[in-house]
């Protein structure tokens, strides 16, 4: 049978195993599916391992969920309204998404600002370039 390897092609499949059963295929000379069969008959893999590149890690001040945000929020743009510009106390400040998530927003920090309760509750669910939201804040 064509797949059936000598015991020198199987002692280099152990040896270079972590290479892939493709490199494996063309350095013997041999299709893919015999080193593929040899090695799950053994029960090892020939999968290919990638060592993963060095990265730094980058460590972000912003924590994972947005209700967590209030403070760098803060830190970021002040205690003022993003819509009003109200000077407003810490406690009086909500976050509000710029694009509400009921119409695809995110929680990520680029969408989340603060808002006064008013314009929070007059935004809701509407943009924040939708006319009747800008015309709501004038009044």
């Amino acid at each position: 049978m064509p797949w059936l390897l000598d015991e020198e092609q199987q002692a280099f499949i152990r040896e270079h195993a972590d290479k892939g059963g493709t490199w494996l295929a063309e350095a013997l000379g041999v299709r893919r599916h015999a080193i593929y069969q040899y090695a799950h008959t053994q029960g090892f893999s020939v999968k290919k391992r990638i060592e993963p590149k060095a990265t730094k890690k980058i460590s972000s001040p912003w924590p994972k969920k947005h209700k967590n945000y209030k403070k760098y929020l803060v830190m970021r743009d002040g205690l003022r309204c993003h819509y009003c510009d109200h000077l407003m106390t810490y406690d009086e400040a909500q976050i509000d998404h710029i694009l509400a998530k009921a119409r695809g927003g995110s929680d990520a920090p680029h969408n989340l600002v603060l808002a006064c309760a008013r314009c929070n509750g007059l935004k809701s669910t509407l943009c924040y370039s939708c006319p009747e939201f800008r015309e709501a804040i004038k009044e």
